[in-house]
């Protein structure tokens, strides 16, 4: 059941002169960029916590029918032990403008970072070497760090509940 085991690496951020700018009026999310090498300290920034990371793209209809799960999973479980990690794995070209814009008019209350990478595999095969290229990806990763479990291919909210759940410590 436990693919990988996250281990402490150094952060490597986007290039401090290709962060996204901020949005113009200020009121929109700014949305960050994550490249291979900063998935795991930013994950690691929630251990402790269960945390579902959510490989998603705004051209995947399965990703976007669970993403109103997600929202509820969110603001129903205690932030103190679990954290949402929603990557879009949409083409690094198109990402500052489409994910915004489809939040925006979709979502507004989904919170999600941008692909730095070139090619969407480098990103989750970061997390998961041996994924197999379904959309949507998600991971239950257990406070200790490592991969409790893996849910392909789209989910219902109790799916997700029940896998998260499964993975937090009894108080």
């Amino acid at each position: 059941m436990v693919a990988a085991s996250l281990a402490l690496a150094s952060p490597a951020l986007w290039p401090e002169d290709q962060a996204p700018e901020a949005a113009a009026g200020g009121d929109e999310p700014v949305l960050e960029w994550v490249r291979a090498d900063g998935l795991l300290p930013l994950l690691e920034s929630h251990r402790g916590k269960v945390v579902l990371v959510n490989f998603w793209a705004t051209w995947c209809g399965p990703c976007i029918h669970e993403i109103p799960a997600l929202i509820n999973l969110r603001e129903k479980l205690d932030p103190s032990r679990f954290a949402l990690v929603a990557i879009s794995l949409d083409d690094q070209a198109d990402a500052a403008w489409l994910v915004p814009e489809f939040i925006e008019t979709r979502f507004p209350e989904w919170h999600s970072y941008l692909n730095g990478e070139f090619e969407d595999y480098l990103l989750v095969e970061e997390l998961d070497p041996f994924w197999p290229g379904v959309m949507p990806a998600n991971y239950v990763i257990g406070p200790d760090g490592s991969i409790f479990r893996t849910l392909l291919g789209g989910h219902s909210e109790e799916q997700f509940e029940e896998a998260v759940l499964a993975a937090m410590p009894s108080d």
